[in-house]
């Protein structure tokens, strides 16, 4: 059996903000949406927490289809007979698991095999048939670096982050065309680094294919004010900046792992 390692076809789901405005509820109090958006979303109450499930659903249908033994599936996903399930990585306030529930899909206009029933804690009437439950969510952590080290050196890809549009587009438009970019991205970095040694908790941990990155935020147009992320990918005794990030990608996939404490992260949220 393989999963679509997307929700919606994989699953009918009636009501999909409501729904979530419900798991928000249900979960331990968390800002669910930015303060200054940079852009306009559908879903401009939860769409961090919508952002955040698709991307959990996305991830565990992944490992429950790459796991070869299927007695093993189960820890990412149930899946069996008339009842199907996935452990969020939320909580309730009494610290009780978060489930999302699907049941076989009766409505004849659907050709979807599942029907979304909500999110519930572990003793809701719809878990009663669910044994064993699904783990929580997890990444791997690379043997290395599993706790961020700020003496580590920094390997900066600048040519492949401004010669990306992508990467290139995340840079403040008034400094974009500068010539001396590279250098100010490179001396950027450095000083972020510097930063990091005094005060290591600026460092946050993301989640990225399975694995933990880290972001640390960057500072190009006011030093007490980060303009962007750089991701830093784990490697033999150094990180590899491969990747910019603008703020609120850096906060949802910081999201992934936990909620993000690091006071640059938490000032983009309301």
């Amino acid at each position: 059996m393989m999963l679509m390692p997307d929700l919606f076809s994989f699953a009918y789901v009636p009501s999909w903000y409501l729904q979530l405005d419900a798991l928000a509820e249900l979960a331990l109090p968390e800002p669910w949406s930015f303060r200054n958006p940079l852009y306009l979303a559908k879903n401009p109450d939860t769409p961090i927490l919508e952002r955040y499930i698709h991307t959990v659903f996305r991830k565990q249908a992944i490992e429950f289809n790459n796991e070869p033994d299927s007695c093993r599936r189960d820890q990412f996903f149930y899946v069996r007979n008339e009842y199907s399930c996935f452990h969020t990585g939320l909580y309730t306030p009494r610290y009780k698991a978060i489930y999302a529930c699907f049941d076989r899909n009766k409505k004849r206009d659907s050709l979807l095999d599942w029907y979304f029933r909500g999110f519930f804690d572990d003793v809701a009437p719809w878990m009663k048939y669910i044994e064993p439950l699904p783990q929580k969510p997890t990444y791997f952590m690379a043997q290395y670096g599993v706790n961020y080290n700020p003496e580590w050196s920094i390997r900066v890809n600048v040519d492949h982050i401004l010669g990306d549009p992508e990467n290139l587009e995340r840079i403040p438009a008034e400094i974009r065309a500068a010539k001396n970019l590279p250098l100010l991205l490179e001396t950027a970095v450095e000083l972020a680094r510097r930063k990091a040694v005094v005060e290591p908790s600026i460092v946050a941990p993301q989640g990225y294919q399975g694995k933990v990155q880290y972001l640390l935020p960057i500072c190009l147009t006011d030093m007490d004010q980060p303009d962007l992320a750089m991701t830093l990918t784990i490697m033999d005794g150094y990180y590899l900046g491969n990747t910019c990030l603008t703020l609120e990608m850096a906060y949802l996939n910081a999201r992934l792992l936990a909620k993000p404490v690091a006071p640059w992260l938490t000032a983009l949220t309301k």
